[in-house]
């Protein structure tokens, strides 16, 4: 199973993708990352849950809102979800931090039926194995007071982490079923603390992963729900939908602006990529280097890329395409991705629907950024199960005077800035003819000079009002006559050569008006002996240290530890050698550090003492 995503850009060539865990990535508000995934949702027949997680983050054109879900874990491993509740608590947005052993055995001891007999120093206590976080809130309350020294500090610091988590929970009135509509489904938890926002997120993942047939659930902010060196319930319940969900038709989306601190174990898993546009250097080159097994575009291109445009990648296959808003017909974007037509231009009708949808009723159109378009559900696959929204309004329910008025006034705004360009690009062409004219005016008037031969190589007289050379294209004369003249490189020859010897005005001020910009760049070429600090410099960047910025303690650590320098060498020696290869164009100095210049060729001879 395929899904028609877009247009391949230059060659207008359909381009699909498969059915898979997909990870879209770009920089927010510039690369249409919500507008990819609405289209691939539409277009693949599946039903998707997402997430709104914070203040004025754009949602989808067309979306079924539903109310915030929350179920216990009913995981084997009880502890194994505390655990992940409790360091992604305590992370606080660090991209690593993890529990210590202690802390791991007091919540599986907490997690477990417990019972301790009375000794003579301490009073007889037990509990049961919890089943939701209250009870084992309980259990904590329990073994307080019995605990002395590093296990009471471990109980007490527990109950403070998990106090307000089910305080919040207990104050929200959730929903107890997770009733998914086809299409696009959205949960708004934006007001929800960070730690009930993945135990939400988390309560989905399982429910779907248990109950769900054919459903993708799209992780926004991966880098924050799912971080590299740390647990977070979000992370654990992904484990399992992203190992066994692909059989009965659940896949795991997800959306995030880079791949920082994302835990590389889940990406493993991912099989599709898009790759959108990154301004930021260190993000280029993270990009670069999570594109597998591919000749790779450039840092430019990936700078380059504009809004709806990715690098679809997949198996053997890495294509720049322009991705098919939902509703956008096919001929429309095809004529994007060939360059005929400007992205914008489905702006107006994406409004247009948008304003007609609301006005017969058939569902609120969500607030978004007007900079990033979207398509509409309204013209969706054939079979499309939300036949409301196909329906034409009917007699009587037409457009208001005031959509009307505002239709009209799109319309003559769009018929005034095509009226504009219409006008600039005659301009250009009139002027074009009229230098056309000129130099056939001149090539006529110089083939018929007493001093030059009677036809010029390749050229032979006019008869009449028509003429034939042998290979040698028409070309119009400045009275509408065809006029047969020599090939260009011939003309252009013919041209020099009477400069020379004629000396003539005309031809003079034709070349003199011929600007010339020659621009010569210049090959720098460094040798460095190992022994040398630029030489070890060299070293680093041919093994890639320099890839990511690099601060510059980083480089002097690296330094004592290799053995080039010694723990007492002088700073601003290596800063000397740095700022060597900076000025021949090697090395960049970038903000948050040294960063090697991309497309730079290092080679590294060995040689025998």
């Amino acid at each position: 199973m395929s899904i028609p995503l877009g247009y391949e850009i230059g060659s207008g060539a359909r381009v699909n993708i498969p059915v898979n865990h997909t990870v879209v990535l770009g920089q927010t508000q510039l690369s249409g990352k919500t507008t990819t995934l609405e289209a691939m949702v539409m277009r693949s027949g599946l039903r998707a849950i997402s997430f709104i997680t914070k203040p004025g983050e754009k949602g989808f054109r067309q979306q079924a809102q539903i109310p915030p879900f929350f179920s216990e874990s009913t995981s084997s491993e009880y502890w194994k979800y505390v655990v992940a509740i409790v360091e992604n608590l305590m992370g606080d947005g660090r991209e690593s931090f993890r529990l210590g052993w202690q802390e791991r055995g007091w919540i599986v001891k907490l997690c477990q039926d417990y019972e301790r007999e009375k000794t003579k120093s301490l009073a007889a206590y037990k509990w049961k194995k919890p089943k939701t976080l209250s009870d084992l809130l309980a259990n904590v309350e329990k073994a307080l007071p019995q605990l002395r020294g590093t296990s009471e500090m471990v109980c007490f610091q527990l109950r403070e982490y998990l106090r307000p988590a089910i305080e919040e929970i207990e104050d929200i009135e959730f929903s107890d079923k997770l009733n998914l509509q086809p299409g696009i489904n959205v949960m708004n938890i934006t007001k929800l603390s960070d730690g009930l926002k993945a135990l939400v997120i988390r309560s989905v993942i399982e429910q779907v992963h248990k109950h769900g047939r054919k459903t993708v659930v799209i992780i926004p902010e991966a880098w924050k729900f799912i971080p590299e060196g740390r647990s977070t319930p979000v992370k654990l319940a992904l484990e399992g939908l992203i190992r066994e969900g692909a059989g009965v038709g659940n896949f795991v989306w997800m959306d995030s602006q880079d791949l920082r601190g994302v835990d590389k174990k889940l990406l493993r898993s991912v099989i599709v990529w898009l790759f959108g546009v990154q301004r930021q250097r260190n993000e280029v080159a993270n990009t670069l280097d999570s594109i597998p097994d591919h000749p790779k575009p450039s840092a430019t291109e990936i700078m380059q890329l504009g809004k709806g445009e990715f690098y679809v990648c997949y198996g053997s296959t890495l294509l720049r395409t322009y991705v098919q808003p939902a509703g956008m017909e096919d001929a429309h974007a095809a004529a994007i991705a060939l360059g005929q037509e400007r992205p914008e231009s489905w702006k107006a009708i994406a409004e247009s629907l948008d304003s007609e949808t609301a006005e017969s009723g058939d569902g609120s159109v969500p607030e978004r950024d007007d900079r990033e378009l979207d398509g509409d559900r309204r013209a969706g696959q054939p079979g499309d199960s939300n036949k409301d929204l196909q329906a034409a309004p009917a007699a009587g329910d037409g457009p208001s005077d005031a959509v009307r008025e505002e239709a009209a006034q799109e319309t003559e705004a769009m018929e005034a800035t095509y009226k504009e360009k219409y006008e600039a690009l005659k301009v250009e062409f009139d002027q074009l003819r009229e230098a056309h004219d000129a130099m056939a005016a001149i090539v006529g008037r110089l083939t018929k000079t007493k001093d030059s031969p009677a036809t010029l190589p390749g050229q032979v007289e006019r008869t009449g009002e028509k003429a034939a050379v042998e290979g040698a294209p028409p070309a119009a004369s400045s009275n509408g006559q065809l006029l047969h003249r020599p090939a260009m490189e011939e003309i252009y020859r013919y041209f020099i050569q009477r400069a020379h010897q004629t000396k003539d005005p005309v031809i003079l001020a034709i070349l003199s008006e011929t600007p010339e910009l020659r621009v010569t760049r210049e090959i720098r070429t460094v040798q460095a002996h190992a022994s040398t600090l630029k030489g070890a410099l060299g070293i680093l960047i041919s093994e890639k240290f320099f890839d990511s910025a690099r601060p510059f303690d980083d480089v002097r650590k690296e330094f004592i530890r290799r053995g080039f320098i010694a723990v007492k060498t002088p700073s601003r020696q290596i800063e000397g050698a740095i700022d060597s290869l900076v000025e021949m164009g090697f090395l960049t100095k970038e903000e948050t550090g040294l960063l090697a210049v991309p497309g730079m060729k290092v080679n590294i001879v060995e040689a025998r003492g």
